[in-house]
Order: structure tokens, then sequence, then C-alpha cells
């Protein structure tokens, strides 16, 4: 008999970040019986728990699988399998709220111990998650992330327009995050200041508030929609990607899909997904981005070289191809 799924869908209610790009794309693309729960409008982040604690539930048809595809899902559903990301709040808890650190580790203890499998988007993860969660080898899954559409070299007109919406007049490097301590802004700045470049800019896409000091020759600016984004990866110099703990870096992908040389962290996901297609700098030391930033101005020939490598991991690591996987895994679980 085939599955039947349905799909936990609290993340359409919200703004999309990685966790939630990942559900969207996931999810669009599972070629099975499914159907998308959510309550009938967004909720807070009590709330949102607790209809997805005592509503979500009672909605799930007989014989229905549930999937939860964004680091939550309902304790009382046995038939089910959830996505988590990474163990960041287990491995960094002063990072995050005390009360929404402690009610997520509790939470997915409870799940790790019910559901019939758990889903993760690398080996960093699903050894962190093991660790944490007392979990079996075979209770936990690792299927990489991917990219798709827009993420794709752009034409030189289209750069140029993008360029001159954001106002970047010199050619640029790029950092696409939040203001997250695990983003690890404070080394890229550090970096920067010790450059002190006159012939490019520093751009940062999603990191609001006033961040730079008047003297380091950056610009600020909430994230782009998707297309821009992708045009603005496309026309970067380089893309920077210092992060202390990733799950994946999902941005890191969407750069290289663009053709754009990438410098990110020889730690955790980052290491073990693009080591083979990136710099890898040290995130504690300012120098070694800095150093890696010149090499890529220097350096024609390299930059030639990560933008191929960049391109061959991206062609490797397709939501399509996530898609197919995650649902083999889906209509198999035990």
């Amino acid at each position: 008999m085939a599955l039947s799924l349905a799909i936990n869908a609290r993340f359409q209610h919200r703004r999309i970040t990685g966790v939630d790009r990942y559900a969207h794309e996931i999810s669009s693309r599972l070629e099975l019986p499914k159907r998308f729960i959510k309550s009938a409008r967004p909720l807070g982040q009590v709330s949102g728990h607790v209809w997805e604690q005592f509503i979500l539930p009672a909605l799930l048809q007989k014989d229905e699988r549930l999937w939860s595809p964004a680091n939550s899902g309902a304790w009382s559903v046995s038939n089910q399998i959830v996505t988590i990301h990474d163990a960041s709040l287990f491995d960094h808890p002063e990072w995050f709220r005390p009360a929404f650190g402690a009610w997520t580790r509790l939470s997915w203890k409870i799940l790790a111990q019910r559901v019939k499998a758990i889903l993760t988007v690398s080996e960093f993860s699903k050894q962190r998650l093991k660790h944490h969660l007392g979990i079996p080898d075979e209770k936990i899954h690792v299927i990489y992330n991917g990219v798709g559409k827009p993420f794709a070299p752009k034409s030189a007109k289209e750069i140029k327009v993008v360029r001159e919406k954001y106002g970047i007049k010199k050619p640029y490097f790029l950092f696409v995050g939040t203001l997250e301590p695990r983003k690890n802004l404070k080394s890229l700045l550090s970096a920067w200041e010790q450059l002190s470049l006159k012939t490019h800019e520093l751009f940062l896409a999603g990191a609001e508030g006033r961040v730079f000091s008047s003297t380091s020759h950056a610009k600020c600016v909430t994230t782009p929609p998707d297309q821009d984004l992708s045009a603005l990866y496309s026309g970067a110099t380089a893309f920077i990607f210092p992060s202390f703990y990733e799950g994946f870096g999902l941005p890191v992908l969407e750069a290289m899909s663009c053709g754009t040389p990438v410098i990110t962290s020889n730690t955790t996901a980052l290491a073990e997904t693009y080591q083979d297609s990136a710099i890898l700098i040290n995130p504690e030391m300012p120098e070694e981005i800095a150093r890696a930033m010149q090499c890529i101005i220097a350096d024609g020939t390299l930059s030639n070289s990560l933008r191929e490598r960049g391109l061959k991991k991206a062609s490797e690591l397709t939501w399509d191809k996530s898609a197919q996987k995650t649902q083999a895994m889906l209509e198999s679980a035990a």
C-alpha cells in the first residue's frame, strides 16, 4: 500500500530561512500522496508548540505518516519522521535563550525515543545528535541539503542591475547571514580592518544594525529577495562564511551554485561538505581570513579553480536529489 504522508507545515507561516527553505524545497518535490497540515493563521512560539502538541495529532488520519521537517514535532505521534538540522542547542547552549534551549532539548529527547526515525543533513550533525540523544546509529539518517533555482550564475546585465540597486560601486566580498554569535562576524570584520582595502567593498546581506566602524568601507542590508541574492552571489569576488558552527552551511552551496569562489571555516559540517571546493580557514584567526581574501584577489587561476570546483559541488547536491532520497527514506522507515 502506498504511503500516505502528512507534513507538519508550521514552516509555511514563517519567513524563509535555511531550515524553512529545506522544508519548502523538499516537501514541494515529494512525489507521493501528501497533504500539508498547518494552523489557520501564524502562531507565536508558545502557541505554535501548543498547536503542534495538541491540535496537529488530532488532525491526522488513520495510517498517515507524519513528517516534521523543521526541528520540532508532535510528541504523541510515533508514526513520524523528524528532521533535526544540527545539535547546536546541545553543543552551544549559550547561543540561545535559556527557555527556548531547555524546551527544545527536552522536546528532541522525547521525540528521539518515540518517532520512527530522525533525518539530519550531515555526518557531523548525525554524530553530535547521536551523542546527545542516545539513539542507535540505524535510527538517524543523513541526507545532504541541496540547491536549485534561482541560484545559478547570472548575466553581467543582471549583476549590474543589482549592484546599482544596492549601491555597490567597487568589486566586493559578500557575506550572507544574521548577527547570531555562531556566524562569527567579529572575525570577518577584524580581517577586513586588517586588510584596509581601497579596491574592494565588503557587503553583508541579512545582518541588520550598525555593525561596522566608519572606516570599514562596508555595506549592510537586510536579506535581499532570492533573485537579488543570486545576482549578488554571482557578482562577488568571493563569498566569505567564517561561521563557528553549521549543520550544513546552505549559503555556501548557494554561492557555489552561482559560480562564486568561497572562503569558509575548517570546522563542523563546513569542513565535511566543502573541503574539496573552498578555501578553508580557522574561524578563530582573522589573519587567515584576510590572507585568503588577498589570495583570491591576487590569483586569478585560484579563483577560476574555486569557481569550477564549486559549480561541480553544486551539481552534485541538488534539491531534486535530496528529495528523491528523502522520499525513499520516508517510505522505507520501519
